[in-house]
């Protein structure tokens, strides 16, 4: 099963859409949690919100999780040792205020077992790999040592 979760604070149709027209290709579940979105999934099963305890249980069940390029949900994905692909809003489409994701999947991809996609192609292509994928281990110290500093670089580099 694939998990998909687009987050409470804002819409992500365009994620929903490219996991629905490549769940409708593909003969795998695929589950997708789709916040207040306006486009309604024909191909997977969906609700707008799911529990914390139902959240944390498919990203464990999951094959791969896929994600806006949110920390909560990168930290929910090592917690669980779940690999996750994560893709940006973008505000030039409407999806956020401003473009403080496509920067962060410069350094998230540096994570072990975090994918990065920005389009539709990156993200299929991402998804074929997805049995070659690392486990999102949350275990090492190191993991949460660099994953803490690339929060750090990145937030005293967006504020200036």
């Amino acid at each position: 099963m694939i998990f998909v979760a687009t987050g409470t604070q804002f819409p992500f149709n365009r994620l929903i859409q490219y996991m629905d027209d490549w769940a409708k290709e593909n003969n795998e579940d695929v589950f997708a949690q789709i916040g207040d979105g306006e486009y309604e999934p024909k191909n997977m099963q969906w609700q707008r919100f799911i529990g914390l305890d139902e959240y944390n249980d498919k990203i464990q069940q999951a094959s791969v999780f896929i994600s806006h390029a949110g920390m909560g949900n990168i930290i929910s994905a090592k917690e669980q040792g779940t690999p996750i692909i994560v893709i940006n809003r973008q505000a030039k489409l409407g999806e956020h205020r401003n473009d403080h994701q496509a920067e962060g999947l410069k350094w998230m991809g540096k994570l072990a077992g975090v994918y990065t996609a920005s389009t539709q192609d990156e993200l299929y292509q991402q998804i074929a790999k997805r049995d070659d994928l690392v486990i999102a281990s949350g275990d090492s110290e190191d993991n949460l040592i660099t994953l803490v500093d690339h929060i750090d670089s990145f937030l005293t580099d967006w504020h200036k």
